[in-house]
């Protein structure tokens, strides 16, 4: 049984969305180093992370920092990829 690409418009691959979400807060030299981290983060992320991240987030994080990757990094991937998962809602224009 074969799988067929999405045909919907602005639907994007998770591959493409990683490396877009790498490249804009890691360095082009350390990027291939952070990919993985961010595959694994990105397939633990099934829900918004409320009250807590779930175990299995929590040590996919874990493991990547005694691998030595920056904390600081791996937080602005997290942020990005929670951001653009879960966009917080606007409000109404004239509420303030």
């Amino acid at each position: 049984m074969s799988r067929k690409a999405s045909k919907q418009p602005g639907h994007r691959r998770s591959g493409e969305y990683l490396r877009e979400v790498v490249s804009a807060v890691v360095p082009t030299q350390q990027r291939e180093c952070y990919m993985p981290f961010a595959r694994e983060l990105f397939a633990t992320l099934h829900r918004p992370p409320f009250p807590d991240y779930p175990r299995s987030t929590k040590l996919v994080v874990q493991k990547w920092f005694v691998r030595g990757l920056s904390g600081h990094l791996m937080w602005l991937i997290g942020e990005r990829l929670l951001g653009r998962m879960y966009p917080e809602p606007r409000a109404p224009k004239g509420s303030y």
